[in-house]
């Protein structure tokens, strides 16, 4: 049979047992983290570096703008209840291909806070709001048509009509009055007086 080793009688090793994998103290496994976090100096450098290499790819590839414009002219009639604004606007195309006007929209911000939108008037009934308030007629330039195409790199001016339901005094009191041209395919241009 099997006879049990003595361990008394036997005579000592040379060399120490290996550790026993099931029988490891707990303060040898947790005492110090065999991993280190590297320093935060290089870290915080190599954060900064990406930070400043995305910034400088954002900021390079922003689209340029497709139109730019101004206006250079606002005339104020009051008729009745509401107002009637002609608007002088010169639009020019900085995009590579024709620039198709889709609408032309105005929003008056009254000093109360209350927004009134307005779609411009069609191109063919200016004449007829300049007939009847002559007032409006003051340097008068053609008018603006939608769905008109400005040509690569040129320039178009027209004016255009609005009708807001507020009188002159509110409308002279004003927060705010601004043009939003919507183009076909491109994003649209708002202009602020």
């Amino acid at each position: 049979m099997y006879d049990k080793p003595n361990r008394a009688s036997s005579s000592p090793k040379s060399s120490q047992p290996g550790p026993d994998a099931g029988h490891i103290p707990i303060t040898e496994e947790m005492d110090s983290a065999k991993w280190t976090l590297p320093p935060v100096v290089p870290i915080l450098i190599a954060v900064a570096a990406v930070g400043i290499l995305i910034a400088v790819v954002a900021l390079s590839n922003r689209p340029k703008p497709y139109s730019t414009g101004n206006i250079s002219k606002l005339l104020v009639v009051e008729n009745g209840d509401n107002v009637l604004v002609a608007v002088h606007i010169n639009l020019k195309n900085a995009k590579d291909d024709y620039l198709w006007i889709k609408e032309i929209n105005g929003e008056v911000e009254t000093s109360d806070g209350k927004k009134y939108t307005d779609t411009a008037a069609p191109a063919v009934d200016v004449d007829h709001y300049l007939q009847a308030e002559p007032q409006l007629a003051e340097g008068k330039i053609a008018p603006l048509p939608r769905e008109i195409k400005i040509p690569v790199g040129k320039s178009e001016s027209g004016m255009v009509i609005f009708a807001f339901p507020v009188n002159k005094a509110a409308f002279d009191a004003r927060k705010s009055f601004d043009v939003r041209v919507d183009f076909h395919d491109h994003s649209s241009l708002v202009l602020k007086q």
